[in-house]
C-alpha cells in the first residue's frame, strides 16, 4: 500500500506496511534547462514540415529525504509558449512521459502563435519555457526561458476548409455565420467522408463512438464525418460550440411564378438549372422553395426529417432559409434560356444557350473486379481511364479476379450513382444506370475494360501478350516481359534512330487496339474510335539502351537509360 503526501512546496510519497507508515519527502523534480531550434517563418504551404525542435534535460529521476523511493518518471512537464516575457498569458503543452525532446510542424506552431495573438505577417518574439510538478495543487518549478523570432502566417477565420478522408484540403469551404459556427452549401456526394479546418488549424470530425452520427469532436481519437446515401444538393451547419452538425438534403428545387418547373442539379457546378423559353427580354418574378430531408443528431444517417426550405432575397445576393420570397431576375433576350441558381456564389442569373454541362469523370471505377484477390470489401482501387469525352468512353487493362461481377462507378468512393448490366456476357454488353445488377465476371486474368457511358456498353479482352512498336521507327511487334506485378511489362531496346511517331503498346498481334501517350501517361487508342497519338522517345536518347517499363492496371509509362 503507497500514499502520497504533499504539503506546501513539498511533495511527500510514502509507503505503508500493516505495522507502520515511513513518510519520505521530497523538494520535487529538479529545474531542466532547455534549448531550441532557431528563428521560422511560418507558411501555410509548409504545414507538414518541421518549424521547431525543442530539448530538455532529464529531470525524472527524483532525489528524496529519508528511506523510500520515488517512482521514476513521475514528473509531469508542460512546455509553455507565450508572447511576453512575464508569461502572464501562456499555451501549456503536455509533453510525453519519460521525454526529453518535443517537435511542432509549421501548422501546430501557428496554431499555438493565433491562440497567444500573434499577428500574421509581423516578426516577433515567441517565449518558451518547461514548467515541472509531481501533481496536481503542488507548485511547479520553472526551466530557463528561450526565445526565438516567429513570423506567424495570417489566420482567416472567416471560413471552415473542407478536407477528404485522408485529412487533405479540397478547396471547398464553409463560411462563419456566428462565432463558432459554420453554414453553407456543399455537393456531397454519397457517403462522403470529411472533416472541417477552422482557420486556426482545429479540426473537426465526427465523435469517436458508435452510434454517435452527427456529434462532432476535435479530439485525436474523432472519426470522419460522413454524409448519408442520397448524394446531391445539401445545406450543411457545424456548430463547435454545440458539438454538432446537420445535413438539410435538397431532392429538388420547384420554380413558380412567371417561370414554372423543377430545377435540376449540377454537382460538378453546384448549381440548380431550369431551362425555359423566354419571350422577351426585360425582368421574370420567380419562387424557388421545397421540402428537404434533415439529417441531425436526432435521426443519424438511416432517417431524416422533413424540412420546408425557400430562397429569397435579390438576384445578386440570394438568401436560405425555411420560407421563399419572390427573386426579381433580368433577361437578357428572347428564345431559349436558362435560370441558373449558383450555390457557391448564391447568385440567381438568367442567361441564353445551352445549361453548363458536367464535366466528364476522368476516372471510371470498375468495383468488384478484384474482390477474389483481396477477399475483402468492394473498393475504387481499379479504374479505367477517360480517353473519348464526346461518347464519354473510358479504357484500362485489370487484373480481373471476381466472385460475384462488378460494376462501374463514376466518382471515387461514392456508391450513390453506379452503371451495372443490362444485356451481354462476361465479353461484352450494355449497361444501364444505377441497375442493380453486376456485369458478369470472366474467368481470372488481366483484361482490356473499356466501357462508354455515352453508348451505355462495356467490353472486356483478355490480355495474353504485351508488345511495343514504333522505337526507331520500327513497326515490328516486341513482346515486353511481365514484371512481379500485374500490368507491368518492360522491354530492353537500342535507341539507334529517332521515333517520330512514338511508340504504341499494343496485345496478341491486334493492330486495332493500342495504348499510346505523353508525359508518362498512358491513354487507350483505337482505329475504330477516337485515334491517340504515340508515345514520344526523346532524341537525346539515341546511341542508348532503355528500358521501356509500362504499367498497364495505373496507365503509366517510364524510359530509362542504362
Amino acid at each position: 500500500m503507497k500514499r502520497i503526501y504533499t504539503a506546501l512546496a513539498l511533495a511527500a510519497i510514502a509507503a505503508c506496511t500493516p505495522e507502520e507508515d515511513i513518510r519520505v519527502t521530497t523538494k520535487g523534480p529538479e529545474p531542466i534547462t532547455i534549448e531550441c531550434s532557431g528563428d521560422v517563418v511560418l507558411k501555410k504551404s509548409d504545414n507538414p514540415f518541421l518549424a521547431l525542435t525543442v530539448n530538455w534535460t532529464d529531470n525524472n529521476d527524483i532525489a528524496t529525504l529519508g528511506n523510500g523511493k520515488a517512482p521514476r518518471n513521475a514528473t509531469v512537464n508542460n512546455l509553455q509558449f507565450s508572447a511576453s516575457e512575464d508569461f502572464a498569458i501562456f499555451q501549456q503543452v503536455l509533453t510525453a512521459t519519460g521525454s526529453t525532446s518535443a517537435q511542432f510542424t509549421v501548422e501546430s506552431l501557428n496554431v499555438i502563435t493565433g491562440k497567444l495573438g500573434m499577428e500574421g505577417g509581423v516578426k516577433a518574439p515567441l517565449y518558451i519555457r518547461m514548467a515541472s510538478s509531481l501533481g496536481t495543487n503542488v507548485k511547479p518549478t520553472y526551466s530557463n526561458v528561450v526565445s526565438i523570432l516567429v513570423t506567424p502566417y495570417h489566420v482567416d477565420m472567416s471560413v471552415g476548409h473542407i478536407l477528404d478522408k485522408n485529412h487533405e484540403d479540397t478547396g471547398a469551404t464553409l463560411p462563419v455565420v456566428a462565432e463558432g459556427v459554420y453554414q453553407g452549401f456543399m455537393a456531397a456526394s454519397s457517403w462522403f467522408n470529411w472533416f472541417l479546418q477552422e482557420g486556426d488549424g482545429t479540426e473537426w470530425g465526427n465523435l469517436g463512438q458508435d452510434g454517435k452520427q452527427f456529434f462532432i469532436s476535435s479530439a485525436s481519437d474523432k472519426w470522419n464525418m460522413w454524409f448519408p446515401e442520397p448524394g446531391g444538393s445539401y445545406y450543411v451547419t457545424v456548430d463547435t460550440g454545440k458539438g454538432e452538425w446537420s445535413a438539410l438534403y435538397l431532392p429538388t428545387v420547384t420554380v413558380s411564378g412567371d417561370i414554372t418547373g423543377e430545377m435540376t442539379f449540377n454537382k460538378a457546378a453546384n448549381q440548380w438549372t431550369i431551362a425555359y423559353n423566354a419571350a422577351g427580354a426585360g425582368t421574370v418574378s420567380v419562387t424557388l422553395s421545397g421540402t428537404g430531408k434533415k439529417y441531425d443528431t436526432t435521426t443519424g444517417d438511416s432517417s431524416s426529417n422533413d424540412s420546408t426550405f425557400g430562397f429569397g432575397g435579390s438576384a445578386d445576393a440570394v438568401t436560405f432559409g425555411s420560407s421563399a420570397a419572390a427573386i426579381q431576375v433580368a433577361v437578357p433576350a428572347a428564345g431559349e434560356q436558362f435560370l441558373v441558381l449558383d450555390l457557391g456564389t448564391m447568385k440567381l442569373s438568367c442567361g441564353n444557350g445551352a445549361a453548363p454541362a458536367p464535366t466528364a469523370s476522368q476516372y471510371l471505377y470498375a468495383v468488384g473486379v478484384d474482390d477474389g484477390i483481396t477477399n475483402a470489401d468492394w473498393n475504387f482501387d481499379n479504374y479505367l481511364v477517360l480517353y473519348d469525352e464526346d461518347n464519354i468512353s473510358y479504357a484500362g487493362a485489370c487484373n480481373v479476379n471476381s466472385k460475384w461481377g462488378y460494376r462501374f462507378y463514376t466518382v471515387k468512393d461514392d456508391w450513390g450513382e453506379f452503371y451495372g448490366f443490362a444485356e451481354g456476357d462476361a465479353a461484352s454488353g450494355t449497361l444501364e444506370k444505377n441497375k442493380e445488377s453486376n456485369v458478369p465476371a470472366p474467368e481470372a486474368g488481366l483484361y482490356l475494360l473499356k466501357a462508354s457511358l455515352g453508348k451505355l456498353t462495356y467490353s472486356a479482352l483478355k490480355v495474353g501478350k504485351v508488345q511495343i512498336a514504333g522505337v526507331n521507327d520500327d513497326w515490328t511487334l516486341q513482346e515486353m516481359e511481365a514484371g512481379s506485378a500485374a500490368g507491368i511489362y518492360s522491354k530492353s531496346i537500342d535507341v539507334t534512330a529517332a521515333t517520330p511517331w512514338g511508340f504504341k503498346i499494343y496485345f496478341d498481334d491486334n493492330w486495332d487496339e493500342w495504348f499510346g501517350g505523353s508525359e508518362g501517361s498512358l491513354t487507350y487508342g483505337s482505329k475504330t474510335e477516337k485515334d491517340t497519338p504515340g508515345a514520344p522517345v526523346d532524341d537525346s536518347l539515341i546511341g542508348s539502351t532503355c528500358i521501356f517499363t509500362v504499367d498497364l492496371c495505373k496507365g503509366t509509362y517510364t524510359i530509362e537509360k542504362q
